[in-house]
């Protein structure tokens, strides 16, 4: 099978991981690049003159089409398998819950997942005060999340999805870096779905085996 792409980004990439694991699922060939740097690759003049923004990971398709945001590079890496691939959902409703996950990964929690986790990565300065808000922040979406896995094992439906994937990737430095054990137990809920995640076979293909933080 040929590859449907190149995924261009670092391999070890919470971000990068997204549509690899849906190629996994899916039987998929996705083609990588494992000697890229981030920081040099995409700040080169070739490269900001097809994406400006230097944003990664970048997708670029067998066919030439190309995307730079990688939940929706997931999310076309899902419809490869054709109109009822099984990462988008049975029904109308179940992908429209499918985007409305995706949008809250993306728009609400993981802004206030950076403003926590790039200043301990030394991604950006540490100022106090909005670090305090984003911890504000990223307490409550965690908290929102945790009611809502209550009584499910997905997002959406009796099986996994591409928001699935897409939260359980936007979970992993939290879940590695920063929520220690007595953390976890506040969200046992979604620890229990973090952790049912991780385990699946294609997860583990793609990251390997999950290690959550001991401390921070």
């Amino acid at each position: 099978m040929a590859p449907i792409g190149t995924l261009i980004g670092p391999v070890v990439n919470a971000r990068n991981y997204k549509a690899r694991i849906a190629a996994a699922i899916l039987g998929l060939d996705l083609s990588t690049t494992p000697d890229f740097q981030m920081g040099v690759n995409n700040k080169t003049p070739e490269y900001l003159a097809k994406y400006p923004a230097g944003r990664v990971p970048v997708f670029e398709g067998a066919d030439g089409f190309s995307l730079t945001d990688s939940s929706a590079i997931a999310y076309y890496v899902a419809s490869k398998a054709g109109s009822d691939s099984p990462l988008l959902g049975q029904t109308a409703e179940e992908t429209a819950e499918i985007l409305q996950f995706i949008l809250f990964a993306e728009a609400d929690y993981s802004p206030a997942m950076s403003g926590v986790m790039y200043p301990l990565y030394n991604y950006m300065p540490l100022i106090k005060p909005a670090h305090q808000q984003a911890e504000e922040q990223l307490t409550r979406f965690l908290g929102v999340l945790n009611t809502l896995l209550i009584d499910r094992t997905f997002l959406v439906g009796e099986r996994i999805t591409i928001a699935d994937i897409v939260l359980a990737c936007d979970l992993i430095m939290p879940y590695r870096d920063y929520l220690e054990e007595a953390d976890r137990k506040k969200y046992r809920s979604l620890t229990r779905y973090f952790k049912t995640m991780v385990a699946q076979p294609a997860f583990k293909a793609v990251i390997g085996d999950f290690v959550l933080c001991k401390e921070r």
